[in-house]
């Protein structure tokens, strides 16, 4: 594992010494984003990938946008393992730093057809509809659902906040998207069941709209003829009216609900651009909205970290 220091002379709006996030899918598109804005508030960020080439590759901007002592830790890991999960515990227990958020954010769209043709139809060496759909689920509702769990006790202790990435599929049903839509009203449901059982701990939900994604080109080019016409031009048209977000402006609100959302947002679904989330959205509040107050988070027991597993490949 490597941590990269942020250049101490720059001054910005700190949330506290020793704050770290997880972000996971933090290498592209929303992630990245979303790495990059909470670096710039101070806090640092342990940033999650398939791949420890694609995190590598964006520490020089990471390390332009952090500030004060804001640390960039890349923690290659799939978090659809057991042995990536780990992974994720042992950066964080290495940091040495308080956890304060958990943000949700790696998924997949495909597979994208209709539920009794759940088959990549463009591939005729497709795995089964059911082996696509379990791949799915792993990454978009039992991955988060797996972090959730393992890092609630810090959550607790520090009162920190999990925030899913949700989607506007989670309330519609777009045609051939079975999978998407229904593993992200899944983690609505997920959001408030964790709300209902963890007082202490806040936990949202967040709709970050249409955004400039790989997603989106993945539409674009591989969903034509599954999408029912109408859905399908929706997407084309916002790409070629220039109506996509860049996925920065969601993340900004997004980044600023993992460090100040109240207890009262808690177990509620969210659009970025929800009216009641109106002063999130604002740059001029974010230079005096109120410093949350750390609580030190427990010692990590070792006993949970198999030594095998702790520290050898996380160098």
């Amino acid at each position: 594992m490597w941590m990269y220091p942020g250049p101490a002379q720059q001054q910005g709006r700190s949330y506290g010494r020793g704050c770290v996030a997880v972000v996971t899918g933090a290498s592209r598109g929303l992630g990245r984003e979303l790495t990059l804005e909470l670096l710039r508030r101070q806090v640092s960020v342990i940033a999650v990938a398939r791949t420890a080439e694609t995190l590598d590759a964006m520490r020089g901007e990471a390390l332009a946008q952090s500030s004060g002592s804001a640390m960039y830790i890349p923690c290659p890991a799939d978090i659809t393992t057991e042995q990536g999960v780990w992974r994720v515990e042992a950066c964080l227990a290495q940091s040495g730093l308080v956890l304060m958020a958990l943000i949700n954010n790696a998924g997949m769209l495909e597979p994208v057809a209709p539920v009794a043709r759940v088959q990549h139809p463009w591939d005729p060496a497709a795995t089964s509809a059911l082996a696509d759909w379990r791949k799915h689920f792993e990454l978009n509702l039992f991955a988060p659902m797996e972090l959730s769990r393992r890092l609630l006790p810090t959550l607790r202790a520090t009162n920190g906040r999990i925030i899913n990435i949700s989607s506007g599929a989670a309330s519609y049903p777009y045609h051939g998207w079975g999978a998407y839509c229904t593993s992200k009203a899944a983690l609505d449901m997920l959001t408030a069941t964790i709300a209902a059982e963890e007082p202490s701990v806040t936990t949202v939900s967040v709709s970050p709209g249409a955004i400039d994604t790989d997603m989106q080109t993945y539409i674009r080019e591989k969903a034509r003829d599954v999408m029912r016409a109408d859905e399908f031009e929706k997407f084309e048209n916002m790409y070629l009216e220039g109506k996509l977000l860049h996925p920065s402006t969601p993340a900004f609100v997004i980044a600023r609900i993992a460090l100040e959302a109240p207890r009262s947002m808690s177990g509620h679904v969210y659009k970025w651009d929800d009216p009641t989330l109106a002063r999130f959205r604002s740059h001029q509040d974010a230079m005096f909205s109120p410093v949350m107050e750390v609580v030190p988070a427990p010692a990590p027991d070792e006993a949970a970290f198999p030594p095998e597993m702790m520290f050898d490949d996380y160098q």
